[in-house]
């Protein structure tokens, strides 16, 4: 017999049906940012912080960043500043808004692909009465 309680998802669990899996979504949120401004890390994770997409620690939000450098979707320099610590700051390549406008396509297909699993599920729901 299966115990039904090893695989619900409890408030503190990190199950896909949560959206933890999300964190790909870092990539074009990042290259958002960096297509309207050039900034540090930091201020990076601030805007994803102010606008509510990151779930991702800071550490994560740096590998993406690398990950975003190594494969040339955004470049850095760092400017030193008399008055304070030296910053790596990133900006976007014409690769990374390439990517851009690549997640676009995918993400608006995707977007029909789970508008379909939401209306299956609810529709399944429904007529089971468990909605």
């Amino acid at each position: 017999m299966i115990n039904k309680d090893l695989y619900l998802c409890d408030e503190n669990s990190k199950c896909s049906c949560k959206g933890y899996n999300l964190d790909k979504l870092l990539q074009p949120n990042i290259l958002i940012i960096l297509a309207k401004q050039n900034m540090h890390g930091y201020m990076i994770i601030q805007e994803l912080e102010q606008r509510n997409i990151s779930e991702a620690d800071n550490t994560g939000i740096y590998r993406t960043l690398k990950t975003l450098e190594d494969r040339g979707m955004v470049r850095s320099e760092w400017i030193i500043d008399e008055s304070g610590p030296a910053k790596k700051n990133y900006m976007i390549t014409d690769d990374g808004l390439e990517c851009l406008n690549n997640w676009v396509s995918t993400l608006q297909l995707y977007n029909k692909k789970i508008d379909k699993i939401i209306n299956d599920a609810k529709n399944v729901l429904m007529s089971i009465g468990n909605f």
